[in-house]
């Protein structure tokens, strides 16, 4: 509360004017973030197809990057649903990717790629991404161990961790 607002709050208080009738400032609405379908860059050359399990895999992290990042994470997420982002932008050009998601109601842009480069090591890249100017406000690169799903559920807690500290107005 700033100091003109504090010193009228004291004075109508002072008077005895019930206070419950002053108007009360709600929170500031969290801001919200689009989560962009997560993709999956392979060099690893393992010659079986994983293709069906890996789908699997980033549909899981990004729906649970909405979930934790939407619960207490302080964000309000909102999902882009790969077939809509298709249908709008079917080359994928950043300009068409920030708009649809300026679209959504979104001010912010998460944006992420798994690179699966061996048998146990991946990394992933992610990227908060301001929708209207397309800077990035948080970069992330995070390597884990082992292409199983409880090793792509601890990377994701963890990127949630890295997001949700870096939240506007979080004290560091």
């Amino acid at each position: 509360m700033s100091g003109l607002r504090l010193r009228r709050f004291l004075r109508l208080a002072a008077a005895g004017l019930p206070l419950a009738a002053l108007p009360v400032r709600a929170d500031p609405e969290p801001p919200a973030l689009a989560i962009l379908p997560l993709k999956l860059l392979d060099t690893s050359g393992e010659p079986l197809d994983q293709g069906a399990e890996h789908a699997r895999r980033l549909a899981a992290m990004a729906s649970h990057l909405a979930a934790d990042l939407g619960g207490a994470g302080g964000y309000r997420t909102v999902r882009l649903a790969p077939e809509t982002l298709r249908a709008r932008c079917p080359d994928e050009r950043p300009a068409c990717l920030l708009t649809a998601a300026q679209a959504a109601g979104a001010g912010l842009v998460f944006v992420g790629v798994v690179h699966k480069s061996s048998t146990l090591i991946l990394q992933l890249w992610a990227r908060v991404v301001d929708a209207r100017t397309g800077r990035a406000v948080l970069t992330r690169d995070l390597n884990f161990r082992g292409d199983t799903d409880e090793a792509w559920r601890r990377a994701e807690v963890f990127l949630v961790g890295q997001i949700r500290d870096a939240a506007p107005g979080r004290e560091p």
